[in-house]
């Protein structure tokens, strides 16, 4: 059955009819897909529903307290699931996949979303999924604490770069405004997610920079090998958001970031200004995103890879 396109309002609908609910995040969880997911289990909880997140240890420690305290207990049943900033089957976390063929429904803001779920609200214009989860949740009626709002902002944040990509409308930051009236220590929280630095994290930027190339005009292409990673000292809280450096140089309208993980394929993360469609290019490539960052896991050479991107991008102008 053809998944059912619903809105806000619609979504609203049925988490207020829904008991049980489990809420999964996607593989290897960001700040948006975290955030979303904590801020709509304590709204769902604040209405006197059962929810709870889906087991997904989070691969950076800055969003372990958004995460690991609702995850589900063993043993518990669904009758109900929900899935976040997670756009089709292959964005499980491993050892869930089966749980896409059950999803009652899907919040998400990728273009790219395969209309697994029974229901999707989808939003490809939203900056962050976590946009659509503060509507939904207001549209219900939750009270919003101190808690929710800093959760939702770290989505709105994170996803956004700190409310600096093409993506960040006008309802971004008055959603952005509404979550800070709550009180919650947004300059703290700001600081601890964008500028502060560890020296494996500067030590791996000076790595990225060496190994930068301008194969066509516009497209600056970075790559990090494991190798690279290892003799840093990095870990994945070091790695959030590298792809953004691709975009720092002048004249760049592409950037690629080819970077090695630990099984031997590659993290492929392209950025770019909206045109060429970023997501639409990687899914040649099985991936998918927004139309200015998208992302994809490949395997083989990064010689390979990095050509296939490039002819991607070349039939996509």
């Amino acid at each position: 059955m053809a998944a059912e396109r619903i809105g806000i309002d619609g979504a609203a609908a049925l988490l207020a009819a829904a008991e049980d609910m489990l809420i999964v995040t996607h593989v290897r969880p960001d700040g948006d897909t975290a955030g979303s997911g904590c801020a709509l289990c304590l709204g769902l909880r604040s209405l006197g529903r059962r929810a709870y997140l889906a087991p997904n240890p989070p691969s950076m420690a800055r969003y372990e307290k958004y995460m690991r305290p609702y995850f589900a207990p063993e043993g518990f049943a669904p009758r109900f699931i929900v899935a976040v900033d997670t756009p089709g089957p292959g964005q499980f976390p491993p050892g869930q996949e089966a749980l896409a063929g059950r999803t009652d429904l899907a919040i998400d803001h990728h273009g790219t979303n395969s209309g697994y779920a029974r229901h999707t609200c989808l939003e490809p214009d939203s900056a962050a999924a976590g946009e659509l989860v503060y509507l939904i949740l207001r549209a219900m009626g939750a009270a919003l604490t101190a808690d929710m709002a800093e959760a939702l902002y770290t989505a709105l944040a994170t996803d956004t770069g700190c409310f600096r990509t093409p993506g960040t409308t006008a309802r971004t930051m008055a959603i952005a405004a509404a979550l800070r009236q709550t009180g919650f220590d947004a300059a703290g929280l700001t600081r601890r997610l964008f500028e502060t630095k560890s020296a494996a994290r500067l030590r791996l930027e000076s790595a990225l920079y060496g190994s930068m190339r301008f194969p066509r005009p516009g497209v600056c292409v970075m790559t990090l090998p494991l190798a690279d990673i290892l003799r840093c000292g990095a870990g994945e809280d070091d790695m959030d958001k590298l792809s953004l450096l691709t975009t720092v140089p002048e004249g760049v309208t592409a950037g690629l970031l080819l970077r090695q993980l630990p099984g031997g394929t590659w993290k492929v993360s392209l950025r770019t200004g909206g045109v060429p469609h970023a997501g639409q290019v990687l899914q040649a490539l099985g991936g998918g995103g927004h139309a200015d960052a998208a992302g994809a896991v490949v395997p083989g050479p990064p010689e390979a890879i990095e050509a296939a991107v490039l002819a991607a991008l070349e039939g996509a102008r």
